[in-house]
């Protein structure tokens, strides 16, 4: 029998209770669906837990408590501001919360927890879902259905501006002709999955139709490829994540932002400018089946070895520090400090700029940039 493990997790901090609860639910979710037994320390007002933050009274394994555990060296303590007096004790690990992305974090190891899948598509039965999802009959080659209301902006400038979603979809329909598909109704797209195979993009108007959360992950399984742009405040969306976990393989302008990196015409086709972007379409509707079974088993293992919650926990456990600082995604940083994205910044560890100076380059430009030499 595997040995018990456990957590005990304090929160002081508005920020972890920020989107609806997503960010609360989704780590803690991590550490319950890789077997942890949760002690949530009892301080969170119930009216600050939002739609997905009171879901995490449903997580497996999971109690409240009011007092730190009497036994605590076989414990992780997870928070995002130290107890001055819990930290004094002799934790397994200590895990702090943070989601400064953007920093440097020179000479340091910090761990991002990966971007999750949407918790209204989380439980206990989630792998089971997957694997049949993964097993569905492919009917589609390119597919897209999100929110595209208020989506004609987007922060990001660093490496390069990102194309908006409303433009990518706009830009799809004005451009790829008979080759994109409007779908405004959901008996057009039930038809659709009952065909014989479309080899066109098909693209789901949100205006008219919206898919139900629960057939979200089946609809998403019978495309080869999901169009994946970005949010509005920060590129990372759950869908492009999901699209991976059922062996769907992502069309994305911010590949970048993956740890590791997504690679182009390996576990994903990477765009830029609206050119680009129809190229890019248009190389995916003329690829012959054999290379995109290949980048779709590419892309269901970058799921399975990086962004499923075991590979999270396993990175943690096996870290050699007993004190780690773990990063989340948040569109309140990104909000906050969209302006210092740069080349320095953790989150872009591992990408080469152009004429690329490898490790040792970006180590030195960390601990001498340009503008204290200067």
């Amino acid at each position: 029998m595997t040995n018990p493990k456990f957590l005990f997790a304090k929160f002081s901090e508005k920020d972890i209770l920020l989107e609806q609860g997503r960010l609360l639910y989704s780590l803690l979710s991590a550490f319950s669906t890789t077997g942890y037994r949760i002690s949530l320390f009892n301080n969170l007002a119930p009216d600050s837990l939002e739609k997905y933050g009171k879901l995490v009274f449903s997580l497996e394994g999971l109690t409240l408590a009011d007092s730190p555990p009497t036994n605590p060296e076989n414990w992780i303590y997870l928070y995002d501001k130290e107890d001055k007096t819990l930290g004094k004790y002799e934790w397994r690990k200590k895990i702090e919360v943070r989601d400064d992305l953007f920093s440097s974090y020179c000479l340091k190891n910090p761990v991002i927890m990966p971007f999750p899948v949407h918790p209204v598509h989380c439980g206990p039965d989630l792998e089971q879902r997957l694997q049949q999802c993964r097993a569905s009959e492919k009917k589609i080659r390119v597919f897209f259905s999100g929110d595209t209301k208020n989506y004609g902006r987007n922060r990001i400038r660093y490496p390069q501006a990102k194309l908006p979603r409303l433009d990518v979809i706009n830009t799809v329909l004005e451009r790829m002709g008979d080759d994109a598909i409007l779908v405004k109704d959901l008996s057009t797209l039930s038809e659709l999955h009952g065909s014989v195979y479309t080899n066109k993009c098909v693209i789901v108007d949100t205006s008219k139709i919206w898919i139900d959360d629960r057939e979200w992950l089946r609809n998403l399984a019978k495309a080869d490829f999901f169009l994946g742009p970005p949010g509005i405040v920060m590129p990372m969306c759950h869908n492009i994540v999901e699209a991976m976990a059922v062996g769907t393989i992502p069309i994305t302008n911010y590949p970048e932002w993956f740890e590791p990196k997504l690679s182009h015409m390996e576990n994903c086709i990477a765009f830029d400018d609206k050119d680009d972007l129809i190229d890019k379409i248009r190389s995916a509707l003329e690829m012959g089946t054999d290379q995109i079974a290949k980048m779709r088993a590419n892309a269901m293992g970058h799921y399975e070895t990086h962004l499923r919650s075991s590979a999270f926990t396993r990175g943690l456990e096996s870290h050699p520090d007993r004190k780690i600082v773990v990063l989340i995604y948040t569109e309140g940083n990104v909000a906050r400090n969209w302006t210092k994205l740069n080349k320095r910044s953790i989150l872009m560890r591992g990408t080469t700029p152009a004429g690329g100076k490898g490790w040792l380059g970006r180590v030195s430009e960390c601990l001498f940039p340009p503008e204290i030499v200067a």
